[in-house]
């Protein structure tokens, strides 16, 4: 455990590399975050915060960026990126998840600012994520994309989700993947695959 650069005690933090080299710091989110993830909100473009939140937004209200900052119950993970290894920098991308008391559907959201997009750090959150349903459970990781945000859908499928519509919303299709098959791609680190419950 670090708590380094104003994290709060107990976050959980992993250096890695993108493919082009670059280093990263990904980390589970803490309630010292409220300000910087505002700033990261209103810092996308407004296309970028359309897909996250699948409609116009300008940033988050007080009462979602506090359970945003404090999702960190058995069946929750937010989880924040900064450029570099020492999280001092400013946010470049988070990603959630939920899974409800009875059920093994994993909900997940994700976004990366826009200088940071096509660099593979979205492909590298959704891993983690992944990593994080699978030990908590979930059978399936389950999404809501708007039908005009290729990106993601293209993001999905890399990463072995089906792409089913039509939706009840005809402006979304929903993206998922069933957890019952091996995972390929990016191994697992025991950091944020680890139950909240347990690793708190």
């Amino acid at each position: 455990m670090d708590d380094r650069s104003g994290i709060g005690r107990g976050a959980q933090t992993l250096a890695l590399r993108l493919p082009g080299g670059e280093a990263v710091m990904v980390r589970t989110i803490c309630p010292q975050d409220v300000d910087r993830l505002q700033a990261y909100m209103r810092d996308l473009s407004g296309p970028s915060r359309r897909n996250r939140f699948l409609g116009a937004i300008s940033e988050l209200a007080p009462r979602e960026l506090c359970r945003l900052a404090h999702m960190n119950g058995p069946g929750e993970l937010a989880l924040v990126a900064f450029a570099g290894a020492d999280g001092a920098t400013p946010m470049i991308g988070e990603a959630i998840q939920v899974i409800s008391p009875a059920s093994q559907r994993c909900e997940i959201a994700l976004s990366v600012t826009d200088a940071w997009q096509r660099k593979g750090l979205g492909t590298l959150l959704l891993a983690q994520i992944e990593c994080s349903a699978r030990a908590r459970g979930a059978r399936y990781l389950v999404g809501e994309v708007l039908r005009t945000n290729d990106a993601m859908k293209v993001l999905a499928r890399k990463a072995g989700f089906a792409i089913r519509g039509p939706f009840a919303d005809g402006r979304l299709v929903e993206i998922i993947k069933d957890l019952s098959t091996p995972q390929t791609g990016l191994p697992c680190p025991e950091l944020f695959s680890a139950p909240s419950s347990i690793a708190a």
